[in-house]
């Protein structure tokens, strides 16, 4: 059995930003399903990509603008959940 290093992820235009538009999809599915370890997991893991992203794309900041403003809508969309669900915990 023979060892193969696993190839670095490319984070350079379209390849990055599918992978934000793939957790974004994973988020947004997360949120539906009212899965807050799915969630959770996610959350820390857009970080990290976002930085390998920003860092892999710093020549091409329109369609870095576009997918960064995609992914911060279900962010709203998540502290709006968030509010909601804590109201409803205290009635």
């Amino acid at each position: 059995m023979a060892l193969q290093a696993v190839p670095r992820p490319d984070y350079r235009g379209d390849a990055g930003l599918d992978q934000i538009a793939e957790l974004r999809r994973e988020l947004i599915q997360a949120l539906r399903a009212e899965d807050w370890l799915r969630v959770r997991e996610l959350d820390r893991a857009c970080a990290a990509l976002v930085d390998r992203v920003i860092s892999a794309n710093r020549d091409d900041g329109s369609a870095l603008v576009r997918a960064l403003s995609e992914l911060k809508g279900v962010y709203a969309n998540l502290i709006d959940r968030c509010h909601r669900e804590v109201l409803e915990m205290a009635l």
